[in-house]
Formats: C-alpha cells, structure tokens, sequence
C-alpha cells in the first residue's frame, strides 16, 4: 500500500535496463533488482535475466515490463490465453504446473513467517488449470465485452476466456449478438453463472436504468439461458434489485458460490470430516451447501448468512440438526446458546470483524477452521487468534489456477489454559 508520498512521487518512465529475478511478490510477479532498487516484473520468473522496460517508479520500488528475455526460467512455457500479455486476470500462465504449486507454496509461506509458522504447507490441485471457472464477471464498453488491462481501467474486448467453462465460452457470442441490438447506456457488467442445470446471464445497470428491462430488443437471441436484468452498484447486495426477463427465475446469480467446482468439493470433503460428530457453527455460510454436507456429519449446525437471498436458499435445504440464522456473524454468533465445539470462518476479502474473533476466544471454542482467499486479512486474524490458538496445519486448496488468488485452510486448535 503506498502512502500519500509515495503516490505523489508516482512517475512515469520508459527507460530500458536488464535485471535477475531473484524471487516472487505476493501477487505474482517477479521480484528483481536495478541500480539497487526493487523492481517488479509481473509474468516473469526467478531466475530469469530479463531486459525489462522501466513503466512506472515510486521512491520505495520500480514496476517494469519485460522487452526482452534473456534467460528464460527452465519452467517458462508459451500462454494459453492470447491476452495473458495484458490481461489483468491470470498471473501464471506462462509457467507450468509443478512451477506454479511451488510458487503459490512460496508464497504463502513467506506471508506465514509475519506470525511465526514455519512449518509444512500441504496443497490440493485442481483437476484442470483451463477452463474450470463457473462464473465470470465481464466488463462492457460500448455493446463489446472484456476485461481490464493489468492494473488499470483500460477495456480490451475479448472473444473467450481460457479459464471460463466450456458453456460460458459458448454463451459469448450470443451475448454480443443481444448488446449489438440493443444500444445499452449505464450497463457496467455482464455476469455469466453455469450451474448444474443451465447457465445464466445478468446484464447489471445503474439503478436508475430500469427503462432497459421493458424496452430490450430481439431478447429471444438468448432463448437458451436463463436471463437477468440488475440495477445497482453490486449484484451481490440485497439492494440491488433483479429481475428474471427470460427463462427460470429460481436460478440463483446473486448468491455467492465458489468458483471451481472440483476443488470446492475437496475443501467441503475436508471441513467435514475435521468437523465430524462435533456442535459446529458455519459462519458467512452463503446458500448452505456446505452446512447441509456437514450435517450429514456433525450433531448440530448453525449456518450464519447476513444475505437475505442466500440465507432463503439455505432454508430450502435445510435438515433436522441443521439452523440458518439470517445476519451479521458478529451480531448472531453470540445468540447461539449450545456449546461450541468447532467454527468455520469463511469470511470476505474483508475477513472477520475484530468482535467475531473475540466471541470464538469468548466461548473458548476448541477449534476454529479458517477458510481464506486473501492471505492479508487471513494473517491479520491470525495474529489476533494466536493469543489463545495455534496453528496446526495449513493447507491451500487450488481455487484458482493460473492466477497469484489462494484458498488457504488453516486449522488452529485451542491452547491449554
């Protein structure tokens, strides 16, 4: 994060220099040195030597483009995707599989050194690198469809997306056929979800745009999809308001879900099983798939979702020793009068509010099953967990392949006394 300072002394440079990538950055990219100044070279590996374009200069670092690779790591290999070069989107492609598990291992181990753990670091793969995302969100720019260049807010259109399923890839051209016929103002994104069953397609406007919902053109080029209208600033907020204009309105867009189903299977596997035969709170618990799979395991399950559409789906599914509590876990998770014996913290990029990590020391609840994808608020309540936790394994579940984005589980037990 820079500082005031650091953002004032922000400059742009075009000057050409070599340099030796000598490590990783937390968000992937390599880490070199100039004139004894630290220089980062997104797409780049250590121990290349590399003629890189200087791009951009504070006066704590440099960022630099590669121009030239003059030693390539053993490990480079050519991108599937012929955006990678500008994409803000994927980190790794560019190197194989065994070299982006030992990176994302490296990585994570070096942010762990800032509460003291040094130990093993175990990690799930995926069963596929491309093509397992079932859901993307897209940026729209004049009826075209695409993605930000990396780091900023420069729209590139796109005809695919290597990383998307196979059934998203599909509804892309269909999608733009529907934008060319209709001259859309204040559309900001267009999200496309695959389920089981179908995949569905949100166009979200500005909440003032509702005209667009009645007057949309040649909408039966999308017959085959389950189609949504939005309007608001994010489709995830109950204030956002969506409405079903064709196919089958019980298809949920709004609710969150994991995006790689092969390896969100592995991690609800391993939450259940560490949590069998035990009281167990699932907290930031979304539409319950999870809560439902530990009840078949555990004694009780208390699910807690602030969002009102997730918590109604939960309630569908729900079973005997199952309860979902519709609110803030920082407000519900001290309304459960049993006693505790695990909690399952699956939080936002935000992580948890301080009052939730004081009410799991509180009740002295004996483990707590921390599931992130942002290792800096991760690490952040860790540190406040440690006081009265340690850590007893850390594992990271390959959510997102070809990207720097980790899904860490770390276990923590309760000390004595």
């Amino acid at each position: 994060m820079l500082d005031r300072k650091s953002l004032i002394d922000y400059t742009l440079y075009m000057e050409k220099v070599k340099t030796q990538i000598f490590d990783v950055s937390y968000e992937g990219a390599g880490v070199g040195k100039t004139d004894g100044q630290i220089v980062f070279v997104p797409k780049s590996l250590p121990e290349e030597e590399l003629e890189i374009e200087i791009q951009k200069k504070t006066n704590k670092f440099l960022i630099g483009k590669i121009s030239k690779i003059i030693k390539p790591n053993k490990n480079r290999i050519t991108a599937a995707c012929p955006y990678f070069d500008v994409c803000g989107g994927c980190d790794f492609q560019h190197c194989t599989d065994e070299c982006e598990r030992q990176l994302k291992i490296h990585i994570l181990k070096n942010e762990l050194k800032k509460v003291g753990f040094n130990g093993d670091v175990e990690f799930e793969s995926s069963d596929k690198r491309l093509g397992y995302r079932n859901k993307i969100k897209f940026e729209v720019k004049d009826g075209k469809i695409g993605y930000f260049k990396t780091k900023s807010h420069n729209f590139f259109e796109v005809e695919f997306c290597p990383i998307a399923s196979k059934k998203i890839n599909d509804s892309l051209p269909k999608i733009k056929e529907f934008l060319q016929a209709n001259n859309f103002e204040n559309l900001q994104n267009v999200y496309v979800k695959e389920n089981e069953k179908s995949v569905g397609i949100c166009f979200l406007f500005s909440k003032n745009a509702k005209k667009y919902a009645k007057n949309a053109k040649k909408i039966e080029i999308l017959s085959n999809f389950d189609v949504f209208f939005a309007f608001g600033d994010i489709l995830e907020s109950d204030k956002t308001k969506l409405i079903c204009v064709l196919g089958d309105k019980k298809f949920d867009m709004r609710a969150f879900s994991q995006v790689n189903n092969f390896v969100a299977q592995k991690l609800y596997e391993t939450l259940c099983n560490l949590a069998e035969g035990q009281v167990v709170v699932n907290a930031y618990s979304g539409q319950g798939v999870l809560s439902k799979m530990l009840a078949q395991k555990c004694k009780l399950v208390y699910g807690i979702e602030m969002q009102k559409s997730a918590h109604n789906k939960a309630e569908l599914i729900k079973t005997a020793n199952m309860t979902n509590i519709c609110g803030k876990v920082e407000e519900k998770l001290k309304t459960i009068n049993k006693k505790v014996d695990a909690i399952i913290l699956d939080p936002a990029r935000a992580g948890c509010q301080a009052s939730v990590l004081q009410e799991i020391k509180n009740r002295k609840i004996e483990k707590v099953f921390y599931v992130s994808c942002n290792f800096a608020t991760l690490i952040r309540d860790i540190k406040i967990l440690q006081e009265n936790y340690a850590i007893q394994s850390i594992k990271i579940f390959d959510m997102f392949p070809m990207t720097a984005s980790l899904e860490t589980l770390v276990i923590m037990g309760r000390k004595a006394n």
